[in-house]
């Protein structure tokens, strides 16, 4: 990508560290994806006036194919499941009608069925037998509940998405794989609040990042190698490749604002409130 289009520009060596600076972490673990990069988000007044104490907030950066595999895949993956529990639940209920079977199994109770080993064959006693062609059509939609699930508990995108590729319809113009990627691409147009999208972090780290704005870490100062002269410091952990430009950097800031002035209260605080506040509504009875 042309540096021009970049959301990051080069940092000076041993410039001093600034709200917007990127690092990548050494030698992290490669399963984990809370600890690829970081992007600082501590103000630069409290770090101009040492207000921080040596100790900096940063947001995670993961690789886009991870957050894929974290997020993006697994609700496609539960909202299949969803409405394949809901079609089977619609078909059991017609044969139930048909067989005069009441009551009928709730929908709980066919989840259960339909992924426990032998959910299959207990659903075929209580209904009684069913018609091959029903008994086939039971038997795939029990089939894709599991991929599904499988699917949710993955973390690899690959596997993820060959599983669920096998379980899309090809039509006349698109292939499974292809209908997946539409499904994909809708979600991709409109990402949450909570995470900022970067293409890359430097010349060597492209392809696509995100940041998670709603995971708040901290490390130190001297964690963080700013210069090639202190890169393998004893203490050091992760190097600054980058710093994120203006408006970029002002931007994510102001998201993640956004996502912390969102955060609902639960409705037994809401209700707690109400009831002390209309405990001290009325004056208190003058003594006598």
């Amino acid at each position: 990508m042309d540096e021009a289009f970049m959301e990051c520009g080069p940092v000076v060596d041993g410039a001093p560290i600034r709200q917007g600076d990127i690092f990548i972490f050494r030698n992290a673990p490669t399963d984990d994806v809370w600890q690829k990069a970081g992007v600082i988000v501590t103000a630069d007044c409290d770090i101009a006036n040492n207000k921080h104490g040596g100790i900096l907030s940063y947001v995670p950066i993961m690789p886009l194919r991870d957050y894929l595999a974290w997020r993006i895949i697994p609700r496609i993956a539960g909202d299949r499941r969803k409405r394949t529990l809901r079609q089977m639940s619609e078909m059991i209920a017609r044969l139930e009608e048909d067989l005069g079977i009441r009551p009928g199994l709730s929908l709980s109770a066919i989840e259960v069925l339909a992924t426990v080993d032998g959910g299959l064959r207990d659903l075929d006693t209580h209904l009684g037998g069913v018609k091959p062609k029903d008994a086939e059509a039971l038997a795939a939609m029990v089939h894709e509940v599991g991929v599904c699930g499988r699917v949710q508990e993955s973390s690899n995108y690959n596997e993820q998405f060959a599983a669920l590729t096998s379980i899309y319809q090809s039509s006349k113009r698109r292939s499974a794989d292809e209908v997946l990627l539409s499904d994909v691409r809708d979600r991709l147009k409109n990402l949450p609040g909570d995470v900022f999208f970067i293409s890359s972090l430097d010349q060597e780290n492209t392809g696509g990042y995100v940041a998670y704005l709603r995971l708040i870490r901290e490390t130190h100062l001297r964690q963080i190698s700013t210069s090639y002269y202190h890169k393998d410091g004893r203490s050091v952990v992760a190097s600054r490749t980058s710093r994120l430009r203006a408006p970029y950097v002002y931007r994510l800031t102001q998201q993640m604002a956004d996502v912390f002035a969102a955060i609902g209260l639960p409705e037994e605080y809401e209700a707690a409130r109400n009831l002390i506040f209309e405990s001290r509504l009325a004056p208190e009875p003058k003594p006598e």
